[in-house]
């Protein structure tokens, strides 16, 4: 493991005063978006050092993206590595490769301090589990019903940074005689927990307003046994703008912190319909 960006090992002293600090400076619109990438590629556990020979609690992010990695690392003054490693695709293709990947994560009583404020932004029952099981209690979560709409934004942008995709597409205008063509733009959430995906369908259509629409799309062998994965889509194009307000919310600053993302969203609300 490389060290890209390197902080002190916390003591009590200086979480002490780093959790003050924190305190006052993050608000529920930075958990929300810290909600979201928890749901997805964030992890919370608690596994036992071999080195240290003992139980540390771990909250952590691993991509092969440094951008939000290095957001993390920064956010909370926690180290940012580097690895590189041989892996193997999944099946039928099972092709060897080096894959690479950035790494941050904070330990015992930090990770516990994490682990307590971002639970209320918690959807995945799954990631709820493991935080209860860190904490060692359940902390209280929030009500959909008392989400703000920048709150859920921020949320849905990072989950979209971390399993989303964005995809920008031409089709045909469906009406007879027309030949005309019409550019669209899909968000996508991917995602083998059902039960997640139709929480995150249910509060997203009662507090934005916004339609969208969850599918069933295909079996994938893991080792755990066969999975399915579903979607969950939210679509918008110039026949069918009425979507167009979220996507326009998503390219504001601080929102969407993956740019390779982001961008497909700005070429898209940049257009010049959309400025009519």
């Amino acid at each position: 493991m490389t060290v890209l960006i390197k902080h002190p090992y916390q003591t009590k002293e200086s979480n002490k005063v780093f959790f003050k600090k924190k305190d006052q400076e993050l608000t529920d619109l930075d958990w929300s978006k810290w909600g979201g990438w928890t749901d997805t590629d964030g992890y919370l556990t608690d596994i036992f050092n071999k080195k240290k020979k003992h139980w540390q609690k771990r909250v952590g992010l691993k991509l092969k993206d440094r951008q939000p990695v290095e957001l993390f690392s920064k956010t909370f003054e926690i180290s940012l590595g580097y690895r590189t490693f041989k892996t193997i695709t999944p099946e039928p293709y099972r092709k060897e490769y080096m894959a690479e990947e950035y790494v941050a994560e904070m330990y015992g009583e930090k990770a516990e301090w994490f682990a307590k404020n971002v639970y209320p932004f918690l959807i995945k029952q799954e990631k709820k589990d493991f935080a209860a099981k860190l904490l060692g209690y359940r902390p209280e979560s929030k009500d959909f019903s008392g989400w703000t709409t920048e709150e859920l934004r921020n949320y849905l942008a990072t989950a979209t940074d971390g399993d989303g995709s964005i995809r920008c597409g031409i089709s045909l205008n469906q009406k007879k005689g027309s030949g005309k063509k019409t550019k669209h733009l899909t968000l996508r959430i991917a995602s083998s927990d059902a039960q997640y995906l139709s929480d995150l369908k249910y509060i997203t259509e009662n507090k934005l307003a916004i339609t969208t629409t969850l599918s069933e799309k295909s079996t994938y062998k893991t080792q755990k046994g066969i999975k399915t994965k579903y979607e969950l889509f939210i679509s918008c194009s110039r026949r069918r703008p009425n979507n167009l307000d979220f996507f326009q919310s998503l390219v504001k600053d601080g929102v969407m912190t993956l740019d390779r993302k982001k961008q497909k969203v700005q070429e898209f609300v940049g257009q010049a319909w959309v400025a009519k």
